[in-house]
Parts: C-alpha cells; structure tokens; sequence
C-alpha cells in the first residue's frame, strides 16, 4: 500500500502560481504591450502566461506524485491545459466579429471623404515654401552627412525615421539622433540624447540641431528609459504605436505617440483616437483626444493607415461581394501609393517604404495620393488629401496619369544619366494640376528637377533648378512666363525685358546641360539653356538679341 506524506494538492499548485506570477511579471517588463483585450499582443501575452502557469502546475503536481507526496489527480495536473486551447478558440470568434464579409456596411462607413475643387485643396507651385521635394531616402543621405558635427559622435547615429513637420511654416523633415547600442548608452545616458538633425527639402540642406537639456526618455535608450516601456507604465492599457519624433514652434523636442482603438468587433475596423505627447527630457506624458491635439502637432494619423482605410473603405463602398475578384468591383477605388528602394553601403537594394506625396498648407502637413480604380491601371481618377492631424479627407476629381507614369516620364528625359525620380508633389499652376519633383544620382544628390503634367504626362520638363524647371514648364503650357513666379527661397523672381547686342557668346556643358553665355561691350553676361533656346544657334557676335530674363536665365523671344 502506498504512503503519502500529509501534505496537500494546493500547497503545490499555490508554488506553481507564485513562480508564474514571477515570471510573468519578468516577462511583461521585458515584453510592454497593452493590456487591453482589443489588442492582438494581449492576447498573445495571456497565452504565453497560460503555458508558463499550465506547464509548472503539471511540473509541480506530477513532480510530487512521482515523490508520494500527493495521491494522483489528473484532472489537477491536465486540466489547467485547457485554458490556453480555450484563449485560442475564443481568439478565433473575435478575429470573425471584425472580418469584412459580416461588416461591409461599417467598414464602407469607417471614413468621411470630403469632395472639394482641386484648385481649392491644392497648393499654387509659386509657394515654394510648402512644396517639399524631398522622399524619405533623399532625408536620410543628407542628415547622415551631419553626423561628424555632433559632441561625442560615436555615441550615436541618426534615425532613419524622418517625419514630415511643418515648422513655423517651413516644411522640413526632422530625425532625432540614437543610441548605437546598450553599451553607448550605458556610458552616456548621464548626458541623454543631444539634438536632431532638420532636413529642409526645398532648399536641399540638412542642420544638425543641439539641444539645451538631453533626451533621457527615447526609444533607443534600454530599461526605464525606454520610452516605450516607459509610456506603458504610464498607460497600461492604451493601444499605441506611431512613435515618433516632433519638434513644436519654439523647437522644443516631444515624442508623440498615436492612440488607436478598434472600432468594428473586437479587432477590425483600427482608426485613430487621439495621442500620447511626452516630453522626452522630464518624462512627463499627457494624452489628447484627437480633437484636442495641439496645432503644432502635425503627424498622428499615420500614411500607411490613411491609405489602408481609404482602401477598405471603397473595396465594400457597395457591399463585400462588389469588391472581390468574383465581383463587378463598381465603384471600387484605391490609392496609388509607389514601394520606394534605396541603396545600403553595399549598394545593394533595400526596402524605403511606401512614399506618398506631402503638403504643408495651413500650419498642418497632409498626404496626399493619387486613387485609381481596383484595376489598377496606369491612370487615376482623382486624388485624396488627408491632414495628419486630424485624419480628415479630401477628394478632388482629376483624371490623369498617375505618379509612377509621371516619375516614368521624367527618368526618361535623363534616362542617358540613370537618376531616380522622387515621389512627385502635387501643384496647381493655371488652375491645371502638375506634378513636380526631383532627380537623383545613385549616391541620393539631387541632381534635377522635373514637372509633369497630370492630364497629359507627354507634357514633362526636367531643368537643373526649380525656377528654371518652372519656366519651363510654362512654355511647354503656352503659359506667360510671368505666370511662373516662384524660387526656390519662397521669394519672388524678379524678370525683365532686355535688348543688347552679342560681343561675345560661348557654349558651356553643365551637369550634361548645354548653356550659352552671350557677352557685350558694356560688360554683361547673359546665359541661356540651349535646348530651350535653339534658335541661338544662328546667333553670332554683332546680332541684336530680345527677350525676358527671369533671374539669371534668358528666355529669348521668337
């Protein structure tokens, strides 16, 4: 007969509780997601704890049979394995509560478009300040650059995360520096993060900024400091994501974090609710409704989301069945956004993200993209634009070529010099929609500048300036050049008519550019582009030359 000793069954399963409940505190120190049931991390954290508490309940139970400690109870040792198959069968029925096919209506519902005139919605090209030209890629080249003005460099390296801000009107792109690892960190967080590096792409600079106090509460830095930590502590059951770098007016630097909730089930139907704004310095945190977001605030709804909801919300804009490939798909748009590559060190090809075209209009940066039918051809039916800040989006009717088509056009003007074209920006010149971008080297250096015409993409001009590429551009138009007032500097472009007569006149080759330089007695120089000139092939010393200097181009007339 066997003989056990007199002690209970509980005792170890209370020893297996505490264990786990040691471990899992371990584990979600390690492991900060929200604890909030419409999260998917949730519901894998619950289940990993599952196993843990299961497996050394049957390790503790099974253990103390095999001693004669405990009589044998299988439903006490195998019973608590059914919770986690159990966590998994309910996670299954929530996936279904938010799937498309139960949930057309709602998710046809998700977003308001607004429909709006385009010369209303979109930006004049002569408002230099708000175009910014510059893609991710081109922001990363140069900020790296800035590296060797930094204190202690070797601490950090610059984020490869730049946001599109728009900064007391100037539309730049800001990445804040990181730590290179646990180590640098470890002999540096006294000091905390220095500064940022600003971006501007219109003007095609980058400016390392240093700040008065470091940055203690980043997402590079390990432990408390970890930001990301740090917020869950914070907001333990908030669902957040989107953290990102944000400088207000006076330059003060913030961490904003976006606030989500699912809005259709448990886990369908994820939009943006508001925003968690931390100072990175004190640590110190405030959540906003969406509403209620500060205007210096300018990124929150995230580009991916925008797309994606736009997307879903016009794949069931007449039912789940119309927006399949089984369906007739009336009705049914979505966005033309381009997957961008850049170069790493090995020049091999790496995954850019998905880019959108940006505009900084009114104090707020929207996306903004093209939308074409679920066919996705080579033309769009319209565009969208959408403020970060608020999420609210507006649709203008505009058929035409789409970006990919307009950035084919102009790397085929150059194609003798292999550039790349940036994602184009969207401007209104005449009333007539354009795109206008630039033209990049292997190495990322803007090289030229291109504008296509959204109607008819068989209308594209490349120049070697932005003024220039708009002159341009007006004359392939018929346009009056004085219609084309902007410069690169916001400033207008002063133009004159001129008369003088040729004493001199040579021909130069610039970046692959041919220009003519044209003398005369009284010490002047006037400077063409030939292609845009070619009558001046006839042109000799002694001939009376007429036309309209805009800045430092002549524009002869016919």
């Amino acid at each position: 007969m066997q003989k056990y000793k007199m002690k209970t069954k509980w005792q170890y399963v209370i020893t297996a509780f505490v264990i786990s409940t040691v471990i899992a505190l371990i584990l979600n120190y390690f492991w900060p997601s929200p604890w909030n049931l419409k999260s998917i991390e949730c519901w894998i954290k619950i289940f990993v704890l599952l196993l843990i508490y299961t497996g050394m309940n049957l390790l503790f139970v099974y253990s103390a049979y095999e001693a004669k400690e405990i009589q044998k109870d299988e439903r006490l040792m195998y019973g608590p394995l059914l919770a986690p198959f159990a966590v998994v069968l309910l996670f299954l029925i929530c996936l279904l509560t938010g799937a498309e096919i139960f949930n057309s209506k709602a998710y046809a519902a998700i977003i308001t478009v607004e429909q709006v005139e385009s010369e209303d919605a979109i930006i004049s090209e002569t408002d230099a300040e708000s175009i910014a030209l510059m893609d991710t890629a081109s922001a990363r080249q140069l900020g790296d650059r800035e590296i060797g003005a930094i204190d202690n460099f070797s601490t950090f390296n610059v984020s490869d995360e730049y946001i599109q801000l728009n900064i007391n009107g100037d539309a730049v792109k800001v990445a804040p520096l990181e730590y290179v690892g646990f180590f640098k960190w470890l002999s540096n967080k006294e000091g905390g993060v220095t500064g940022y590096v600003s971006v501007s792409p219109t003007t095609m600079t980058a400016d390392y900024i240093e700040l008065e106090e470091g940055m203690q509460y980043v997402p590079s830095a390990y432990f408390d400091k970890d930001l990301y930590r740090h917020l869950h502590s914070q907001f333990p059951t908030l669902i957040m994501d989107n953290m990102h770098f944000e400088v207000d007016e006076e330059g003060n630097p913030y961490y904003v974090t976006s606030v989500f909730d699912k809005t259709i089930g448990v886990f369908g139907g994820e939009v943006v609710i508001g925003a968690v704004i931390t100072d990175p310095v004190s640590g110190e945190s405030e959540y906003y409704a969406l509403e209620d977001i500060p205007l210096w605030v300018d990124y929150v709804v995230p580009g991916d989301l925008i797309c994606e909801l736009y997307n879903v919300a016009y794949k069931n804009i007449n039912g789940y069945w119309n927006g399949t490939s089984f369906g007739a798909n009336t009705g049914c748009m979505q966005t033309t956004t381009v997957d961008m590559v850049s170069d790493d060190e090995e020049d091999e090809e790496i995954d850019a993200g998905t880019d959108y075209g940006y505009i900084a209009k009114d104090g707020d940066i929207y996306v903004y993209t093209g939308v074409t039918s679920m066919a996705a051809d080579n033309s769009n039916l319209g565009f969208i634009m959408v403020n970060e800040r608020t999420g609210e989006y507006k649709y203008f009717a505009v058929s035409g070529a789409n970006e990919q088509s307009a950035m084919n056009a102009a790397e085929g003007e150059v194609q003798q010099y292999g550039y790349d074209a940036s994602f184009p920006t969207l401007v209104n010149v005449d009333n007539s929609l354009a795109y206008i971008g630039v033209l990049k080297d292997q190495s990322g250096l803007v090289k030229m500048y291109y504008m296509v015409n959204v109607e008819d993409y068989g209308k594209v001009v490349v120049a070697d300036s932005r003024e220039e590429c708009a002159s341009k551009y007006a004359e392939k138009l018929g346009l009056n050049a004085d219609n084309m007032t902007g410069s690169e500097d916001g400033t207008d472009v002063e133009k004159k008519e001129v008369e003088f007569v040729i004493s001199v006149m040579q021909y130069v080759d610039v970046s692959g550019n041919t220009y003519v330089y044209m003398g005369t007695d009284d010490g002047e120089v006037y400077k063409a582009l030939f292609h845009e000139n070619e009558q001046l092939l006839f042109a000799k010393p002694g001939d009376t030359i007429k036309g309209i200097l805009v800045g430092e181009l002549l524009y002869v007339g016919e």
